[in-house]
């Protein structure tokens, strides 16, 4: 991904998302999942990320 930093997950998901939909029209719906490893919490974990959806036309967002 090009562009500035984006300090939160949800940023680049929504970001992906919203190009997504604007640069491919064919596509009506879209789930992007975005992770972070080597994340500084304590515990068994690999990673901590994130999961949107995103729909063109019924503007629904889970």
């Amino acid at each position: 991904m090009e562009g500035s930093p984006k300090n939160l997950l949800e940023s680049v998901a929504q970001l992906i998302a919203s190009t997504t939909l604007t640069k491919y029209p064919q596509v009506s719906a879209v789930r992007v999942q975005v992770g972070k490893p080597h994340v500084a919490v304590q515990g068994p974990v690999d990673y901590l990320g994130v999961e949107i959806i995103r729909y063109r036309d019924l503007g629904v967002q889970n």
